[in-house]
């Protein structure tokens, strides 16, 4: 576990050392609650608008496990912890401005202690911008309110945060040709219209009870309401038959709708209990908790506007809808025993109970149940040499559940999306039996550290071996998310260094990198073709040993960061190696020759990329008025690399040349 301090000048770790897994496998969660959606495992960070403003500590743990927190993850986990409190009052106000005519204003306060009991906190913020690309605006407000109770015994706090969000879309990639052209890299292709609109108030209730010096409790209540929209063309809709299903609900056949824009529309409600129990005995720790969430979901979508619509179909009038619901339950023990002075023992078993539910499908009526029950165990091993050196091994299994979508894209029913299942010689579809399955990993970890005062070092071997794993295929939905499917066995393994040198008391200087291969060890993948007498055939595509989508070989991250009196740096750069926006390698070319209709690109990588950042701020008193003021400059990419984060398939995604 490595945690650290966050100052709201920006995270001191890059999350790439994090193994390059994409959100959905990284468990996020706020004040040890749950982020990740349950129905598409996305994390979506506009709807906690401004979070690290409130953030007081950031806890990284890479590679797999349960965790004490109760949730499988994959990739890594990340806690955020928002505890703002201050033992004196204070009143912060903060003013920024940025290219691309970026404007952020905050207002934070704190009561101090009252009366030894109790401490207020409360943040406003605004943050607006034109966006880099063209018509990708934002206009965020923030907002978060902390109250706590301390008693001699019990600790109680209770937050709310959250802020309604709008901005403008900007899903879609570009094609590779455009990201070394500075202007061309601006391009947006979603229009002007196409917009949303969210907003989710989180609700928390955090209680910690003391039952004696060597056991307590904690107890999480919370409640996530999430409501909003998102506008988006369909004027492609003229293509499909009756994309709207205007014909089968009895409206004029003759009008075919153009230049639409649809309205698509979600309502969610999620709340649930995390109680916890640690218990400090004689040769270690020892936590147990549960996990109890509820989630519930309105999907529905509504024509916006469009021309040649017919006369009688109303302003409320939806094409599709239907909700979405899943159930989680999870036991967890998690016990870390002393054997010897020197040995160090790690066990921990998570027994989870997650059931998806589709209903109240119109127009086509499907309603189905899928629940799976995961036992996720870790073990682990520490040896201790002397004070500055020792070594691990551990073995962990964790298997997860695909998104609700892999199993229907029920909001793309009447473009043709079908639920995943097996169907019966008649047609019926067996909701017992989807074609997605869940994807299970075996990891196996080994490494050694050192650690002085002045230096530390961290040498790190992992082999993770996954049955069915989810794996994007290179294409993006309707919406700019990546379209995902199983494969059957795939392997991540490599190597991490990380380490941090004191330089002197006021320079540090902290390096990681990983080295890794990721690859499918056997899988296929299937693409419509014709054969030599120009008849349609499915072929079938070998990608055994082929680069998995999305994942570079090398990453490396240094930063240099110091001080000198009232003034403080700090310096990162990160290099990126080369990897694929789809799982065939090297070989699409090859590929293309006999089958050259079967994508619409032939570059597939995503080239290295290196870029530096730099931060610097000054402190200083303006008595009488204020007690301390702070002064700050931010340049990202001050060397004005251009270049793509990722891609997929023939979607790259540019980053800003600069942001001050």
């Amino acid at each position: 576990m490595t945690s650290y301090s966050e100052n709201g000048n920006g995270i001191g770790y890059n999350y790439l050392s994090i193994r390059g897994f994409d959100q959905r496998r990284i468990s996020i969660s706020v004040n040890g609650i749950p982020q990740n959606d349950p129905e598409d495992h996305n994390i979506y960070w506009l709807d906690m608008p401004d979070l690290l403003e409130s953030t007081e500590l950031v806890q990284v743990q890479r590679g797999a496990g349960a965790g004490a927190i109760g949730f499988p993850s994959i990739g890594g986990s990340i806690n955020i912890i928002t505890s703002p409190f201050s033992d004196k009052p204070n009143f912060e106000f903060g003013a920024s401005v940025g290219s691309y005519n970026t404007r952020k204003y905050s207002a934070k306060f704190s009561s101090g202690l009252i009366d030894n009991k109790y401490s207020i906190y409360a943040k406003l913020s605004k943050t607006l911008s034109d966006g880099y690309r063209d018509n990708s605006w934002v206009d965020f407000n923030s907002y978060h309110i902390s109250a706590a109770r301390y008693d001699k015994n019990i600790t109680t706090q209770i937050n709310l945060f959250g802020g309604p969000v709008s901005d403008g879309l900007a899903f879609y990639g570009l094609p590779k040709a455009f990201i070394k052209d500075k202007d061309l890299r601006k391009t947006n292709f979603v229009l002007p219209r196409e917009v949303e609109e969210f907003s989710q108030p989180h609700y928390e209730i955090l209680n910690e009870i003391k039952l004696s010096n060597d056991l307590k409790i904690n107890n999480a209540v919370f409640l996530v309401i999430g409501k909003g929209y998102f506008d988006y063309d369909g004027s492609w809709s003229i293509y499909y038959d009756d994309y709207f299903r205007l014909k089968e609900n009895g409206f004029d056949s003759t009008h075919v709708p153009t230049n639409s824009l649809i309205r698509a529309e979600v309502s969610n409600v999620q709340y649930g209990v995390i109680p916890k129990l640690t218990w400090e005995h004689a040769n270690g720790t020892l936590i147990s908790g549960f996990e109890y969430r509820n989630h519930r979901s309105k999907h529905w979508g509504n024509i916006r506007f469009a021309e040649n619509i017919p006369n009688d179909v109303p302003q409320n009038y939806q094409y599709y809808y239907y909700e979405g619901g899943k159930n989680i339950v999870n036991f967890f023990v998690n016990e870390n025993y002393n054997l010897t002075e020197n040995l160090n023992l790690l066990g921990e078993v998570q027994l989870s109970y997650h059931e998806y539910k589709l209903f109240n499908e119109k127009y086509l009526g499907n309603d189905f149940s899928i629940d799976g029950l995961y036992l996720n165990p870790r073990i682990g091993a520490n040896y201790k040499f002397d004070n500055s050196i020792n070594s691990y091994v551990s073995f962990a299994k964790v298997t997860r559940e695909p998104r609700l979508k892999n199993y229907y894209d029920a909001a793309e029913s009447s473009g043709g999306a079908t639920p995943q299942f097996e169907s019966n010689l008649n047609g019926v579809y067996d909701f017992n039996n989807p074609l997605v399955k869940p994807e299970t990993m075996y990891d196996v970890e080994v490494g050694a550290r050192y650690a002085s005062d002045r230096f530390n070092f961290n040498l790190n071997l992992f082999y993770m071996l996954f049955n069915d794993e989810i794996v994007s295929q290179g294409q993006l939905d309707r919406f700019g998310q990546p379209i995902t499917g199983n494969v059957d066995k795939s392997i991540h393994t490599g190597i991490e260094i990380e380490s941090n040198v004191k330089i002197t008391n006021n320079i540090e200087f902290i390096f990681n990198s990983g080295f890794s291969k990721n690859y499918i060890s056997n899988g296929s993948t299937f693409i419509n073709s014709t054969d030599v007498e120009g008849n349609e055939i499915v072929r079938e595509i070998d990608l055994t040993n082929n680069s998995i989508a999305g994942f570079p070989s090398l990453t490396v991250n240094a930063i240099v960061r110091g001080s000198y009196h009232n003034f403080d740096y700090q310096i990162t750069g990160k290099y990126v190696g080369e990897f694929y926006s789809d799982n065939f390698d090297n070989e699409l070319n090859s590929l293309l020759v006999n089958n050259p209709d079967f994508v619409s690109y032939g570059d597939n990588k995503i080239d290295a990329y290196f870029v530096a950042n730099i931060f610097t701020s000054y402190n200083f008193e303006l008595n009488p008025f204020f007690n301390s003021l702070k002064l700050f400059i931010q340049v990202n990419n001050i060397f004005n690399n251009l270049y793509a984060t990722y891609a997929t398939g023939a979607d790259f995604f540019p980053v800003p040349k600069e942001i001050f």
